[in-house]
This record gives structure tokens, sequence and C-alpha cells, in this order.
């Protein structure tokens, strides 16, 4: 897994840096713009599927009958993203102004992305949740070999453009829809039946959790919309590409949180595994981003080129959330374990209302630096408080974990 997102970050920054060169600041925040909104609404009408699929994943709790779970996934899942696509279309005809002047045009673009993504997504995590990590790396590395053939060749030829950038993202997904369904049908999973039970339980374990799902895409994504409507396409676009690259690099600490799921969710020393993992992601995640930061400016130049140069400040300050929002991350497999779904929502709503202030004080004022700071701000605040809900929940002491015991902690 972690060699498939080595490979695959490789391949952002190649085409990524490809597109980013082709569209400019101002492409690129319209670009950001609209895929910031089609993730709203995929996260808003999945009702943190992802979530619940893990959470059925535990069979000692919901039985071994993967078929079963799959074939009612599958039919929910695509519910919800027909739903998300028709309403994104409703809102962006019924309330223009707060899109931009380019999203009605690319309107059907949009809505098939909307669809491809939520499928994506959701095939991914059902077949990781089963423990299977290989076959999802593998789909990775060629989902990233095809993506730079393709946006390679739309160079060469002088055709990249928003529209271009649109479709490459469906090819992008819909590779992996096509090669998960083949390992869905080899498996005999799509002869599974529809259970009703299973599709309520999925519905209110992705009710309970879902106020937490928006609320972290509000602090960790919304604010690329707000940039957008109060400092023009231009500033969307420089803020676009550093808030990019610095989630993108955090492709290790997210590496283990995928392997971490299984891990947890079908062992007993679930405390002692999660403690652990968060003290390889404090110290060693942390020395990388002390690491990143001093070479910021040679990483923008090979992601965006000199146009994106005045992001480097910006890039930087994301920095300090690219380490703190993993390790929070690390602590949801053990929530989902233990089905404490209301308490988190309650976390990620306080953390969702801080962005939400932060980033209306501080981007009027400093634009981009204001929305990395209100991000960076934001993410320490809630890895603090992913330490007192460990404690809540396993009436252990997490403060553990800045014991810097390595030769314990990779025994």
């Amino acid at each position: 897994m972690l060699c498939s997102k080595i490979i695959s970050v490789g391949a952002v920054l190649i085409t990524a840096g490809i597109i980013n060169r082709s569209l400019g600041p101002s492409g690129r925040g319209i670009v950001a713009e609209m895929q910031t909104w089609v993730g709203l609404f995929a996260v808003i009408f999945n009702i943190s599927m992802s979530t619940a699929i893990y959470h059925f994943a535990n069979k000692s709790l919901y039985g071994s009958d993967d078929k079963e779970k799959f074939i009612t996934m599958f039919y929910t899942g695509f519910l919800y993203a027909v739903l998300a696509a028709l309403s994104l279309t409703a809102f962006a005809y019924l309330m223009p102004w707060y899109f931009s002047a380019e999203f009605g045009k690319y309107i059907l673009l949009l809505d098939i992305f909307l669809i491809t993504l939520m499928t994506a997504t959701n095939f991914s995590v059902f077949i990781q949740s089963l423990g299977n990590l290989r076959y999802p790396a593998i789909v990775a590395v060629v989902q990233s070999a095809v993506n730079i053939l393709v946006i390679g060749g739309a160079y060469t030829l002088g055709a990249i453009n928003v529209r271009f950038a649109l479709i490459s993202l469906l090819i992008f997904h819909g590779v992996a829809i096509a090669m998960l369904c083949v390992g869905f049908i080899k498996a005999g999973f799509f002869k599974g039946k529809f259970s009703t039970d299973i599709a309520k339980g999925m519905l209110t374990a992705g009710v309970k959790q879902h106020i937490a799902t928006i609320s972290t895409f509000v602090y960790t994504k919304i604010n690329q919309i707000i940039v957008f409507k109060y400092c023009g396409d231009y500033e969307a676009g420089i803020f676009a590409v550093s808030l990019n690259i610095a989630f993108a690099i955090i492709f290790i600490p997210a590496t283990l949180q995928t392997v971490l799921y299984p891990r947890v969710i079908h062992s007993d020393d679930d405390f002692e595994v999660t403690i652990r993992t968060l003290r390889v992601g404090f110290y060693g995640w942390g020395f990388m981003v002390i690491l990143i930061m001093f070479f910021a400016k040679p990483i923008l130049l090979i992601y965006g080129g000199k146009e994106f140069l005045p992001s480097v400040s910006s890039f930087r300050i994301l920095m300090i959330a690219a380490w703190f929002l993993p390790l929070s991350s690390l602590l949801a497999p053990y929530y989902v374990k233990k089905g404490a779904f209301g308490i988190a929502s309650l976390s990620a709503v306080v953390l969702g209302v801080i962005s939400m202030g932060l980033n209306l004080l501080l981007v009027p004022k400093y634009a981009s630096i204001g929305a990395a700071w209100a991000t960076a701000i934001t993410c320490l605040s809630g890895f603090l408080g992913v330490l007192a809900l460990l404690w809540y929940l396993s009436q252990k002491n997490p403060l553990v974990i800045f014991k810097p015991n390595l030769i314990k902690t990779f025994k």
C-alpha cells in the first residue's frame, strides 16, 4: 500500500504539475472551486458510507456474509450518488450566485464526476474493510499510469483546459470503478442479496457520524470556496495548489490509517495499537513535515511552476495542518469500532465552527495566508480534542504517545 501511495503521489506531482502550468492560477482556481462543490455534495449525500462500511465489517457483530453487505452497499451508495447529482444540478440552477460563471457550463460533467467519485470511494473502502489491501494498491498504480498517459498526451497536443481537467478526473475514477468491479465479479460479490436490515443499519450508523464527516470537510476544504468568493479565482488558484500539495504529501500517515482500520477492528489490542501508531505519527511524521517545510520552494516549483511561487508561505503554514490532521484521523478506527459516533460528531462540529469563524475573520484580510492559518489552528485544535476523546473512550492515559519509546513502538 505504501509503495502504491508513493507511485500515486509521484504521478500527482507530474499530472497536477502539467495541469497547473497549463491552466495558470486563475484556471486552477476555477477547477478548485468546482472540485470543492462536488466534494461537498459527495460528503453530504454519501451519509458517511465509508464509516458505516468499516463498522459493519466487524464479523463478530454482523456476521460474515460479505456478499450481502456488498450488494447492499452498492445499491444504497448508487442511490445516494444519484440524489447528490440531482441536488447539485438543482442547486446550481436555482442559486447560481453561489457558483462561478463557468460552473453551470460544465454541470453535466460535474454530475458524472460526482457519481464516479462516490462510487469509486465506496468500492475502495469496502474492499479495504475486508483486509484486502493488495488489490486496491494495484488499482492505484494503474490509475496513476493511465492518468499520466492521458494528461501527458493531452499536453503534447495542447488540449488541456478546464473541460479536459474535469474529463481527466472522470477517467481517473472510472479506471478504479472498472478494476474494482472486475475483482468483485470474480469473487462473486454481485450474487449477493440486498438486505433491508443492513441498509437501515448503514444509514443509522452513517447518520450518527455524518455531522462529523461534514464538519471535517468544512474545516479542511470549504476554505477554497471562501477564498474564491472573497479574493477571486487567481488567489483561489494560489491557495488550491498549496492546499492540494500539502494534503497530497500526507499519504504516509494516510496509508497508516488505511491499514489500521482492519487491524483495530478485528483485534483485541486496539488501544495499544492506536497508541503506538499515534506515537510513530507524532515523531516520525513530524520530522518529515519539518523537512518538507524547509524545501517548500523547490517542491512548489516542481508542482506548479514560477506562477505559483506566491503560495510558498501558505504551503508552509498548511504543513502544520498536515502534521496534526492525519494524527487525528488515526483515532478513527478506534472510535468506529467502539461505535462512538455521537461524541465524535460533536467534536467535529466544534472544529467546523472554529474553522468557519477563523476563515471568515482571516480570509478577507489576509487572503490565502489567512485561510492557511485558519486550517492549521483548526487541525491543531482537533488533535488536542482527539487526545481527550481517546481518554474518554479508553479511560487510559493517551499522553503516553509523547514518550518516545520507539524501540517498543516498532517492536
